[in-house]
């Protein structure tokens, strides 16, 4: 890659963390109250652009007739993803073992799930049985159900390979390059399987 095509990747990259340095620069200091100020103040940022990724989400969904729940678990899933593999990646390269990168992995998606999504319902039941006086239940939540059933269907099936790795090869991660490639093509099978079967789900195929 020549000189210029270097210097205009590194001045596009530069000017699409601009607004985000930006925007994070009012961030305060770690050094005032040992972090705690700037702790929740990135924990403020975070969740702003949270809602305002999520009205994104549904104003292309109105647009295109999509599914919202099939952008949510593939665009924006995966886009959200990122930095849970950059870490993932590095911790693998950087540790003896693979453990730091597997716990990274399942320690995520275990918070996305038990507090991502049983956080809101508890506020969201708690609320319309105090507010309302409406009986305790979850509204909407049938493609939900069946998503989180194929992911932890899917998740049994990962867990097995892994230990079948770990039993026959000594090892989850790497190994012979052949191994590598038909485990990485076996997990993105997985998830393509789920990502097809709550697909047809939410959209009243199956």
């Amino acid at each position: 890659m020549n000189s210029s095509c270097l210097r205009f990747a590194r001045v596009s990259w530069q000017l699409l963390l601009a607004p985000w340095r930006f925007l994070f620069s009012f961030v305060p200091p770690y050094t005032i109250a040992h972090g705690w100020i700037a702790f929740i103040s990135s924990l403020i940022f975070i969740s702003g652009i949270a809602h305002i990724v999520t009205k994104i989400t549904d104003l292309i969904s109105c647009v295109t007739g999509i599914n919202p729940y099939v952008i949510a678990f593939t665009a924006l899933a995966s886009g959200t993803s990122w930095p849970d593999l950059v870490a993932s990646k590095i911790a693998a390269e950087r540790q003896i073992t693979a453990d730091s990168a597997i716990a990274n992995i399942t320690c995520s998606n275990s918070v996305n799930i038990y507090v991502g999504i049983g956080v809101p319902w508890l506020i969201n039941t708690a609320y319309n049985f105090f507010v309302y006086r409406e009986p305790l239940r979850i509204e909407n939540a049938e493609g939900l159900s069946f998503s989180l059933l194929v992911f932890f269907s899917t998740s049994v099936g990962c867990i097995a390979v892994l230990v079948y790795r770990r039993l026959t090869l000594g090892a989850e991660l790497g190994g012979p390059k052949l191994w590598a490639w038909v485990t990485s093509a076996y997990f993105m099978l997985l998830w393509i399987i789920f990502v097809v079967l709550s697909s047809l789900r939410v959209s009243g195929i199956i």
